[in-house]
């Protein structure tokens, strides 16, 4: 059978859709859109702490071990100079991290003082700070001292981990008749400049971080509320 020009058109065309119906499309992809987009960045915050955690670790480690095979002292020093306003600093500020071992003579003793870079250390991830105020929580003291830092060509104030050469973890120690253990924890947020402690995020239990035992290892706090019951 063959069709005529205008039956055949209408067997083509096909009914469009109608405003109302374009409206609720168009409300439906926004929807899906701002839903995706809020995803997106609750993933990306947690990463942001998630992989801040190992980098902390490992240099904890590196630390430890090169405290115990150099038979010295090993510090993990965290940037927090907070009245130099160079960028290097701004960008460093709780966020940079180095592992230092104090030099020995040809004897094998230990130069007291004199602190020896091991690498060029590691950057937390955009938006990941140390946080000195939670990591002092039901914990001891988080001990400052300055530092020439790889990359400054002055000493800059830090908080530091120290490891003695049998491992153990002697500062910050444990007070006398207290059974606090050493903390590190990280929180996603921002450092406006001045301000000595990250500011939380929207999510204020996006924090995570470990305990250093007395032995020197580590341990993971696995949710927020064993940093802070009150998160």
């Amino acid at each position: 059978m063959i069709l005529s020009y205008s039956q055949s058109r209408s067997r083509l065309l096909r009914p469009a859709f109608t405003l109302v119906e374009m409206i609720v499309v168009i409300s439906i992809i926004t929807v899906l859109l701002s839903v995706g987009a809020m995803s997106l960045q609750n993933m990306t915050e947690s990463k942001g702490v998630s992989s801040g955690i190992p980098i902390a670790e490992g240099l904890f480690a590196e630390a430890r071990t090169l405290a115990m095979s150099k038979g010295t002292n090993a510090r993990v020093y965290i940037h927090a100079e907070t009245t130099s306003r160079e960028q290097q600093d701004l960008a460093r500020r709780l966020r940079y991290m180095s592992v230092f071992y104090e030099n020995t003579d040809d004897e094998g003793n230990v130069i007291t003082g004199e602190w020896i870079a091991s690498s060029r250390g590691e950057s937390l991830p955009q938006g990941v700070f140390f946080d000195q105020q939670l990591s002092e929580l039901n914990g001891p003291i988080i001990p400052q001292d300055t530092a020439t830092l790889p990359g400054n060509r002055t000493p800059k104030t830090c908080y530091y981990y120290e490891f003695n050469a049998e491992g153990i973890i002697s500062d910050p120690g444990l007070s006398q008749g207290s059974e606090q253990t050493a903390r590190f924890v990280l929180r996603s947020g921002s450092l406006p400049p001045g301000a000595s402690a990250p500011i939380a995020g929207k999510n204020k239990r996006d924090v995570g971080g470990f305990v250093i035992w007395p032995s020197g290892r580590t341990s993971l706090f696995r949710s927020p509320n064993q940093i802070d019951s009150s998160l």
